[in-house]
């Protein structure tokens, strides 16, 4: 991830600005904090989007049926309703983060409630690439932990992109931590 200074180069986050420091334990690395593709966005409402776009090729025959409601103002309650869920999911992005420390991994998301899942690099059984075939096209992927205690996924990763060396960085962090790295 990276922002963009008043002279318009791109620079890269500092974990910091992802990662609330005491979420950190004293001697713990923060290896990168990344955040999901800002495709997300498009992903997220997608279904929305096309259920309105679909509301709004019936807009004849639904002002047909129901009187008073003409083309035009539901046109305009489309629109609102579209850019409300894209505005929403431009809030799911921000707070969303991933983060791949020395001792574990995290993902922090929530507008209203927080949510941050972490596990020790210990714990994870199992990792899975999945890359969509609308993910693909764009570069990107998600990237899924199973952990020891379950061996089911208990979080994913998003919409991450490069998400095969992101994925390699992973699961060389997992072996380093294991031993087996070095």
């Amino acid at each position: 991830m990276a922002a963009t200074s008043k002279s318009g180069e791109s620079k890269p986050l500092a974990a910091a600005d992802l990662v609330p420091e005491h979420l950190l334990d004293g001697d713990e690395i923060v290896l990168f904090a990344i955040k999901p593709s800002l495709w997300f966005v498009v992903f997220v409402s997608a279904r929305w989007l096309i259920g309105l776009l679909v509301l709004l090729c019936l807009a004849p025959w639904i002002g047909a049926l129901v009187p008073g409601i003409t083309h035009t103002l539901l046109a305009k309650a489309v629109l609102a309703l579209a850019a409300a869920r894209l505005g929403f999911a431009v809030l799911e992005w921000a707070s969303r983060s991933y983060v791949l420390t020395n001792r574990r991994v995290m993902r922090i998301r929530g507008i209203f409630n927080i949510s941050i899942f972490e596990c020790s690099l210990l714990q994870i059984q199992n990792t899975f690439l999945t890359l969509a075939w609308y993910e693909r096209l764009l570069g990107l992927g998600s990237i899924s932990f199973a952990t020891a205690g379950t061996g089911t996924v208990e979080a994913t990763w998003a919409t991450v992109a490069h998400p095969l060396e992101v994925h390699e960085q992973v699961r060389a962090a997992i072996n380093r931590a294991r031993g087996q790295g070095r």
